[in-house]
Parts: C-alpha cells; sequence; structure tokens
C-alpha cells in the first residue's frame, strides 16, 4: 500500500498539462528522522536511540506570491523505551514500543517572504506551516522475540466489563502538523526545502500508556488477559495494586519530524514560450511600427 501511494504520487508529475493554472502545482517527495513524546519518552533532547525514519510525499499548490496549500502524506516509525528514562519510576516500570505511523494531512503554508522571482532570486525562503489530518498507528510490544500488538490486549482495563476504566483506543487519530520550513531554488524547475514539525494529536495512547494500572485479576479474566498481565507491568516487585499511576493522561502524545524533500514544479508553458521569444529577439530596438516588437 505504501508503494501504490508513492507511485500515484508520482504518476501525477506524467499526466498533469501545463497549463496556467497547473503551473503553480508541484509534486515532492523527502525523507527525514522523527521521534515522539510521551509516558515512553521524558527526555526533552530525545536519546538517539529513540530517533527513528520517515519518508513522505505530495503536492504543493501555490494560491499567491506568499500563500500555498499541500496535500502530504508521511510514512514514520517511532519508539520509545523506559530503559532510556530518566525519571526513577520510568525506569522501574520498564516497558517499551513502537509503532508505525501512516498520516495525511491538508496544511497551510504562510512564507515569511515573497516567493522566487526572475528578477530577485533569494537564496532562502522561511515558511510556517500549520494543517489539519488524520494518522493510524498501531502500538506493538516485544515479548519472546514476538511482536505483540498492545490494543487488543486492552492493557489498561478497557476490555473489563464494569469499573471506571477507559474504553479501547482508536487506531486512527487525527492530527495538527505545526511547524516550520525553509526553501532554497535549486532550478527553474526543482527546489529544496528542510521542514521541522510536530504533530500534535488529542490522544495519549500512541504508545499505549496513559492513565492507571487496572486490578490484575479482572484483567486476567479479559480475553487476552496472560499477555495483557505480562505487558501492563515490567516491575520487579510484582503486579502495582490498582488504581496506581501508570502514566500521565493529562498530556497528549505527539511526534515530531525533521527532513528534506526535493520539489518539482510544473512548468508554464506560456512563461516559458514567452522567455524563448525574448532570447530570439534578444537585441532588437523596440519600433512602435515593428510587429516583431516585444512588450
Amino acid at each position: 500500500m505504501k508503494k501504490n501511494i508513492f507511485l500515484l504520487l508520482l504518476c501525477g508529475l506524467f499526466t498533469i498539462n501545463l497549463s496556467y493554472a497547473q503551473s503553480r502545482l508541484g509534486i515532492y517527495a523527502g525523507y527525514g528522522t522523527t521521534w515522539y513524546y510521551g509516558d515512553l519518552n521524558d527526555r526533552i533532547l530525545t536519546s538517539k536511540e529513540l530517533f527513528g525514519h520517515y519518508w513522505n510525499a505530495g503536492f504543493v499548490y501555490r494560491l499567491n506570491s506568499r500563500s500555498s496549500l499541500s496535500l502530504n502524506y508521511n510514512n514514520a516509525y517511532i519508539e520509545g523505551a523506559d530503559s532510556l528514562a530518566i525519571h526513577t519510576f520510568n525506569k522501574k516500570r520498564d516497558l517499551h514500543f513502537q509503532s508505525d505511523i501512516n498520516d495525511i494531512a491538508i496544511r497551510y503554508e504562510y512564507q515569511l517572504f515573497k516567493k522566487f522571482s526572475v528578477r530577485k532570486k533569494q537564496l532562502l525562503t522561511p515558511y510556517i506551516i500549520l494543517g489539519i489530518g488524520a494518522l493510524s498507528h498501531n502500538p506493538i510490544a516485544i515479548l519472546n522475540d514476538n511482536e505483540i500488538e498492545l490494543q487488543p490486549l486492552g492493557t489498561e482495563g478497557q476490555f473489563i466489563e464494569g469499573g471506571e476504566y477507559p474504553k479501547p483506543y482508536k487506531l486512527y487519530q487525527l492530527s495538527v502538523p505545526t511547524g516550520i520550513g525553509v526553501e532554497t531554488r535549486l532550478s527553474n524547475a526543482f527546489s529544496l526545502r528542510f521542514e521541522l514539525i510536530n504533530h500534535w494529536t488529542f490522544f495519549d495512547y500512541l504508545d499505549d500508556i496513559s492513565t492507571v494500572f487496572a486490578d490484575s485479576t479482572r484483567l486476567s479474566q479479559t480475553p487476552n488477559g496472560e499477555l495483557a498481565i505480562q505487558l501492563a507491568n515490567n516491575f520487579q516487585k510484582g503486579y502495582p495494586s490498582d488504581g496506581a499511576g501508570r502514566g500521565n493522561k493529562n498530556n497528549n502524545d505527539t511526534y515530531m519530524t525533521a527532513g528534506f524533500s526535493i520539489v518539482y514544479r510544473i512548468a508554464n508553458g506560456k512563461q516559458n514560450g514567452m522567455n524563448r521569444n525574448v532570447r530570439k529577439k534578444k537585441g532588437k530596438k523596440k519600433n512602435k511600427h515593428n510587429c516583431d516588437a516585444y512588450d
């Protein structure tokens, strides 16, 4: 599916007519690093071992000299581990997770300066980004060299009948990408971008951790109780009591991306034709009686 999305975006490059309106359109693809913030990463400066990777692709449409809209797709890999924590409780909890994220968003981009022009070339053009999108995620843990999906286990009592435990969280969520970028022009058709974006979410389960420990007896009676017990807790001194803190539900999870992308902007056929005429007629004097004179 990932390859199909990427090929679809590339095919757009060869199926677009070079009309005036479409000359505002560009296609891009990129690669970079990603990391997440949540209960399984308590560091502001993330450990180098928790950096993942992502690739992205999309379309960008110029609205005017300073504003653009883009349709962006991210495929990212994130992970977290208490073994790299700095707080004592987190180290003792000793849980971990990893997850693939597929995120598609519509973004508004506002350039802080005017776009590149023929007469006034700017080396760098900074811009800000604000968007809205949807992501899919699926946190897993490794147990005896096997990948175990955590959401179906209900590690915080989601599948316990009765009580005040949380409901099962969804694997599809809203996201709000906000960030900054800078673009440099490589040629008339190509440019290079660097973007640093924080992808905000409205939930706290990217890492499968949010609230409290469920009652171990009742948790063991759920459909996947045995696995849920093993992956809900890794304290060496036994399972914590019902209601003991497991995560911080007041802080939603988020993930960051930082990377480069190459943008190909569709040429303006009319403008290119005019430029060819200008080069051909270079050196001719303007003459109101000369039908070959140009503006």
